[in-house]
């Protein structure tokens, strides 16, 4: 669906920025899903995409109060954009880990999981 979004006729697509802050946010909802699966072992499934989705929200909303107050707006749909990424990365970041684990020993990092 993401990808027919992108691909749209530029009349019916949605604006660059939007993805931008979809694509940023997602990419910080999955690092932070990452950490918290390695580290909150005894946090279950939602408990880590709540605290993943709100970690990865907390730069958007800062960049928001930043625009505010120099001389941009604060956009509700940038943070929209912000959150609806974050949370996909941190549900995507859970399937993920879930299914793949990086194995490192000294100079060797490997990729062991289900493929």
């Amino acid at each position: 669906m993401l990808v027919l979004l992108l691909v749209a006729n530029p009349s019916f697509a949605v604006e660059s920025d939007k993805v931008s802050h979809f694509a940023g946010s997602a990419a910080l909802g999955g690092v932070a899903d990452s950490v918290v699966y390695h580290t909150a072992t005894q946090m279950g499934p939602g408990e880590r995409v709540a605290a993943s989705t709100g970690a990865a929200l907390v730069p958007g909303f800062i960049i928001e109060c930043v625009d505010e107050f120099s001389g941009y707006h604060f956009s509700w749909p940038d943070l929209l954009a912000g959150a609806l990424g974050a949370g996909t990365g941190s549900v995507l970041g859970e399937l993920v880990n879930g299914q793949f684990w990086i194995s490192a020993s000294g100079r060797q990092v490997r990729l062991i999981g289900h493929w």
